[in-house]
């Protein structure tokens, strides 16, 4: 009797990476679902790089949005304005600057601080450049440590740069929801966040103001989804992630507070 020949089991298929509309879809409807074929598929540069130059282009648009607007542009020389002049004002009293001193730096920074001008235009347009992949990669760089160090996880640096990047979508709607509401309210303090109960009032100086500002409706759901984005790349709990996620960022809010950092 000749053996039955054994049939080969077939190869587990091949996850099929999802489509970037999908991708859109689902940053906004099932996080998870996405997360899930991001960890399972091969290292995908578009994932990171093609949010981020959309948002590079959509913040900058924004910008250029706000500064078309007469009302917010002069909003926006006063508060350029008082700023350099309480530094110039700091550095006279501490005798790092004459009265003289003060006077040609100001000339001097003129040029650069005028929104309306080129040379601002394109400082602008350079910092969203240089800065927004530094951010990212540094936001990224931060998750990564968290989750290796705190939870024992093991997961390659790009597949959480590939997380974070696509919650970037998160931040282009929010550039766009933010621009309206600051153009509707004719007010560039204006956000999704609770700043709107003192929006009358808002100082930068005001630390209270400026906290009040951190809690953006956005900012929130950033970090859930980036919590959810974790959490399944990470193979762990998502709610052990988001208190881990949460308390970076309350260290993060706490520090620019007290330092008077802000980026945002």
């Amino acid at each position: 009797m000749e053996d039955t020949p054994t049939v080969p089991a077939p190869a587990e298929a091949a996850i099929k990476p999802l489509s970037f509309t999908e991708k859109i879809t689902d940053i906004f409807s099932s996080p998870g679902e996405l997360f899930d074929n991001v960890r399972d598929t091969p290292p995908t540069a578009s994932n990171w790089l093609v949010p981020l130059l959309i948002f590079v282009v959509v913040a900058f648009a924004m910008s250029q949005v706000m500064m078309h607007n007469p009302s917010l542009l002069d909003q926006l020389k006063d508060q350029i304005h008082q700023n350099m002049e309480k530094k110039f004002q700091e550095s006279i009293q501490q005798g790092k600057l004459t009265p003289e001193q003060a006077d040609q730096a100001r000339q001097q920074a003129e040029a650069f601080s005028n929104p309306a001008s080129p040379i601002f235009v394109a400082f602008q347009a350079g910092a969203l450049i240089v800065l927004t992949p530094i951010a990212l990669f540094v936001i990224s760089l931060l998750y990564w440590l968290l989750g290796k160090s705190i939870i024992k996880a093991q997961a390659p640096y790009m597949k959480v740069v590939e997380v974070v990047g696509l919650v970037f979508f998160i931040g282009i709607l929010e550039s766009i929801v933010t621009t309206i509401m600051v153009v509707g309210l004719d007010n560039l303090h204006a956000s999704p966040s609770l700043a709107l109960a003192v929006l009358g009032s808002f100082s930068t100086d005001n630390k209270l103001h400026v906290a009040l500002s951190k809690i953006n409706a956005f900012t929130i759901w950033n970090l859930v989804v980036v919590s959810i984005g974790l959490g399944h790349l990470f193979r762990r709990d998502v709610p052990k992630v988001m208190a881990l996620v949460f308390a970076l960022w309350i260290l993060w809010v706490v520090f620019t507070l007290l330092t008077g950092i802000n980026f945002g």
